[in-house]
């Protein structure tokens, strides 16, 4: 396997950020669409982002072209010059629409409703991250859809999971996992390693054109508060239509043996293999936070991202 840069956006220069910006990516996709287009800084290449979909791979080595899915483009091309892409643009959002995946439909509306609310107290700075492999043949285990900080230093770190409706919360890859995989974050301590990667993404977007607050444009390792702070944020918190139970309910019964939050059915993983306080090792400074919502897509109407007023707020205890 081809080794990665060792941190996101390493090899993204000025010169690529220069003819980016001239490009008709940047002058006739991103600027005119600041409400559906997310730039994502990754190894050795950018990403366009529509429904947290990559419509748009650019590499620093060709600023002018892209390399994309042909499910896009309706299996003509997997590969556009800027104004091949710009051409076929409407093509490629009403293919992306068709895919109606709804939760990262709303990962998008989070990330773009708060970053276009300049009264927000947070500014997203990634959506799908993964860790760069750094010469190894497989990618850590913890992965985030959502990347935040704070406008106002000391600088927080938010490490945001979504979910959409009850169905994202089973296994595999559902609640149980995303606990594990962040615990294993904090035990280990790789916010350490995280926090460079965090600064060279929010150096890299100013340059491309993104409109970074300004109190972020010169942050330093050394203005971070000393730990991340996580969030589970479940979106469509309502009854569902066959159980009747909401997902908050749903998500008990994949946690916790009390039947908390008025969870109705446990499931047979936590006799397996225990419940969220086993998974945690019974560590009381790993402390997530749950944030609920009824609101559902296509206006979900969360201005800030992680404004506790917008949620029902759970913080478990022991």
């Amino acid at each position: 396997m081809k080794n990665r840069d060792s941190f996101r956006g390493t090899s993204i220069d000025n010169a690529f950020a220069d003819s980016f910006k001239k490009s008709l990516f940047y002058n006739n996709i991103y600027v005119n669409h600041k409400n559906e287009i997310i730039i994502g800084v990754r190894d050795s290449f950018i990403n366009l982002y529509y429904n947290c979909d990559s419509i748009a791979k650019i590499e620093v080595k060709n600023p002018n072209k892209c390399i994309i899915d042909k499910y896009y483009t309706n299996g003509e091309k997997n590969k556009l010059t800027d104004n091949e892409f710009v051409s076929l643009y409407d093509t490629i959002i009403e293919n992306s629409n068709k895919r109606k995946k709804n939760e990262k439909q709303a990962q998008q509306r989070l990330f773009m409703d708060n970053n276009n609310n300049s009264e927000s107290k947070w500014f997203c700075i990634d959506v799908e991250y993964t860790k760069s492999l750094q010469g190894k043949r497989k990618a850590e285990d913890w992965r985030f859809d959502i990347i935040a900080i704070s406008k106002d230093s000391p600088f927080h770190v938010a490490l945001i999971e979504l979910k959409y409706g009850a169905s994202a919360l089973k296994e595999p890859s559902g609640i149980r996992t995303h606990v594990k995989d962040f615990y294993s974050f904090f035990k280990n301590k790789k916010f350490e390693t995280l926090k460079p990667e965090i600064i060279t993404i929010i150096h890299k977007l100013h340059i491309l054109g993104v409109d970074v607050p300004e109190s972020l444009r010169n942050v330093s390792i050394e203005n971070f508060a000393s730990e991340p702070e996580f969030y589970f944020i479940t979106l469509n918190d309502n009854p569902d239509g066959n159980s009747n139970n909401t997902p908050k309910q749903t998500m008990s019964g994949y946690l916790f043996s009390d039947k908390r939050w008025k969870c109705n059915r446990l499931s047979s993983l936590i006799k397996k293999e225990g419940d969220y306080f086993d998974m945690i090792e019974h560590n009381s400074t790993f402390r997530p936070v749950f944030l609920f919502s009824k609101a559902t897509l296509p206006d979900i109407q969360i201005k800030d991202i992680l404004d506790r007023t917008y949620y029902d707020v759970e913080i478990v205890n022991q």
